[in-house]
């Protein structure tokens, strides 16, 4: 073909112009169509040398096209990847052409071209036809396909469900290696693990088609109806029903055990919608719904227990309500012992704290009888009873607040020194020394530090100091060493009083502040520590205890401490006394007459009387304002001190009225009043209070 080109181009001078125009079009054509075919084309010619080829050639071979030509054939492919010697020499001897996959490099990467070499003629042929298609695409897409068919494969055969794909007809033409296994339960041979194609070499006999695999499972429902084939799950898939969830009976193993299976099927279409096969997928649930049988066993029994038991309860809660009544009865009269006993520990308590008061007062009186003539023992006497007074006064007035449950008001508090206490507690007990440590001398460790104040009631902490020193010299009957601490400790002040006794158990030193936990037996109330706690509390303080068998013991008291200074006798005396007009409202004779020598020794005009209709009588003589101070007691014969305090408020604003009681205030009247003391009051306090200004 090649040859005679040139005679055909050298007729076209001789011929007519139409011809050689005609010629020319069929000539453009190839040329058009030479391009345009999709392949790498290229001609050479009988002495191998390249003469034509097309743009995709070029592109193929990375050959510019204006270098292309006059290259010889085993030049013309520099870039591929193999000898492609073989194949051209074959087409040179006129061999049959063969097509041949072959790799060059590309600047786009790899590419993968399927070529053929093709003679021009039969042997010694007038040249070789290369003509090659790339297939680079097809080929990443062809192993793309096979990795993507290697997943699924592997994902199939994991499934540890039975999963089997039918086609149209119902036989069996892939199953998974749970599949496999169940055939190799139900068959009793087989090789477990085998995953493809129904036949597959190797694999067990497995049932081949659907109704095969109906004969093996004789499925049915749960309520023991048998199905047939046509019912079958898989069935209804190749007839286009999608099945969902059924559970079905069937048999499994050689024996055939019955197993409980949960079946899922669906119809497989093609892209046209065609019905070509279904999938159906069996999970063995036996397990499952044998537990959920229990499980509803387990639900009824409970229902019919429960049912009996509710008949047993409401018979037992009518036992329970009849036997309620009786023990509320036994209850409340045992209430009624426990509330008598209580009222008996509590008088035994209270007994307790004022024979602590009392000791020291019928020693300091039969002292002051001996010593009458020498007026410095009389006054240190009278000191010490007065203090002992104090004492007693503060566990009346904590036993009201006890009764009642009421705090101690902020007003009865006062700046107090603690070591003065302690030294007033030493003077009063001292008394007392050789009579509660008779085998040996009591010796006292005293270390005492200068301004240590506390806010709050002097008589309570002195009676918590009593009781402790008591508890002291109780704990040491063969004598011993008493110890008084007192220091301050940053803001806290410290009081210690420590003894070199027997000490405390752990389990001892765990109760010591319960109310009548008490280790001296009958000798002993059980309130002594306790109300030491008590009182400490209140003064929002704490109470700690250190000891040990025989190594004695520590109770620590730890106050806030005040910043001021203490307030003494002589602070409390000083001050300016203008006489007043008092009117003393008293009942008891005694007690108004002391009332009415201690105004008058303090330079007061008083009058005293014993009722309401006398004090109304006095303050109306005269028409007009004749008094100054009204002081009155709450229980009087004839009415009510708060009463008395009502009326003279609304009749005489400008009178000053004082109340003196035994019992806590009553609000609501209180406020009517210009001050109220709790009897047994403190003589400084009263005259303070009458002479001050209105």
């Amino acid at each position: 073909m090649l040859r005679s080109a040139q005679p055909l181009m050298a007729l076209t001078h001789q011929d007519a112009p139409s011809e050689v125009d005609h010629l020319a079009e069929q000539l453009a054509r190839l040329e058009s169509l030479f391009e345009a075919v999709p392949l790498a084309i290229a001609v050479f010619n009988d002495a191998l040398t390249l003469v034509r080829a097309n743009t995709r050639y070029c592109e193929l071979t990375l050959m510019p096209p204006g270098q292309s030509s006059a290259r010889s054939i085993y030049d013309a492919f520099p870039n591929a990847l193999a000898d492609l010697s073989e194949q051209i020499d074959s087409a040179v001897r006129g061999g049959a052409p063969s097509a041949a996959r072959i790799f060059f490099r590309h600047p786009r990467g790899p590419r993968v071209v399927e070529a053929t070499f093709t003679p021009l003629g039969g042997a010694g042929s007038d040249g070789v036809l290369f003509v090659a298609s790339d297939i680079t695409e097809l080929e990443t897409l062809r192993g793309d396909l096979a990795r993507n068919v290697a997943q699924l494969e592997a994902i199939f055969d994991v499934i540890p469900e039975s999963v089997r794909v039918f086609d149209a007809d119902g036989r069996v033409v892939r199953r998974n290696t749970q599949a496999q296994r169940d055939n190799v339960g139900a068959n009793g041979a087989g090789t477990a693990g085998t995953m493809g194609t129904a036949g597959s070499v190797g694999a067990p006999a497995e049932p081949g088609t659907l109704r095969d695999l109906w004969r093996r499972d004789l499925p049915k429902t749960l309520d023991g109806m048998s199905l047939f084939v046509h019912e079958h799950p898989t069935a209804r898939a190749l007839r286009g029903e999608s099945v969902r969830g059924e559970t079905l009976v069937v048999r499994r193993g050689s024996e055939g055990r019955e197993a409980v299976v949960e079946v899922n099927s669906n119809p497989l279409r093609d892209g046209t919608g065609a019905l070509r096969g279904a999938v159906t997928i069996e999970r063995d649930v036996t397990e499952r719904t044998r537990l959920a049988s229990e499980l509803a066993e387990q639900v009824r029994r409970s229902a019919e227990l429960y049912a009996l038991v509710s008949t047993e309860a409401e018979r037992l809660e009518r036992m329970v309500a009849e036997r309620t009544e009786e023990l509320l009865a036994l209850q409340e009269a045992r209430a009624h012992e426990r509330q008598l006993a209580a009222i008996g520990q509590l008088a035994a308590g209270v007994m307790h704290d004022v024979n602590n008061a009392l000791s020291p007062i019928m020693a300091a009186a039969h002292l002051l009888v001996l010593r009458a003539d020498d007026p410095a023992a009389v006054r240190d006497y009278a000191a010490r009873i007065l203090k002992a007074a104090e004492t007693g006064a503060a566990t009346a007035a904590r036993v009201g607040r006890f009764i009642r449950q009421e705090p101690v008001a902020g007003g009865q508090e006062r700046c107090v020194d603690l070591a003065t206490l302690a030294d007033e507690v030493i003077a009063m007990t001292r008394p007392l020394w050789a009579e509660r440590a008779r085998g040996g001398p009591v010796r006292l460790e005293r270390t005492m530090s200068v301004g240590v104040t506390v806010l709050g009631i002097a008589g309570e902490i002195r009676e918590a100091l009593l009781n402790l020193v008591q508890n002291a010299l109780d704990a040491m009957p063969g004598g011993g060493t008493l110890g008084v601490t007192v220091r301050a400790d940053g803001g806290e002040a410290v009081l210690e009083i420590s003894d070199s006794g027997a000490g405390m158990t752990p389990e001892v030193r765990e109760r010591a502040f319960e109310p009548f936990f008490t280790t001296k037996g009958v000798r002993g109330t059980g309130l002594g520590l306790s109300e030491v706690y008590g009182i400490v509390r209140r003064h929002r303080g704490r109470a700690e205890i250190d000891s040990a068998p025989g190594t004695g013991t520590t109770v620590r008291l730890v106050f806030p401490r005040a910043d001021q200074p203490a307030i003494t006798g002589e602070d409390r005396a000083a001050g300016p006394r203008t006489p007043r007009r008092v009117l003393a409202v008293e009942d008891d004779d005694d007690g108004r007459e002391f009332l009415c020598a201690l105004l008058a020794a303090d330079g007061h005009t008083v009058d005293g009387v014993a009722g309401v209709r006398d004090a109304m009588a006095r303050l109306s003589a005269g028409g007009s304002l004749s008094y100054d101070v009204l002081v009155t007691d709450v229980g009087l014969p004839d009415g009510c001190g708060w009463d008395l305090v009502t009326a003279a408020r609304a009749h005489w604003p400008q009178l000053r009225i004082g109340v003196i009681t035994g019992w806590e205030p009553r609000h609501d009247a209180a406020s009517s009043a210009d001050f109220t003391l709790r009897k047994p009051v403190l003589p400084e306090e009263l005259l303070r209070l009458v002479a001050a200004d209105a």
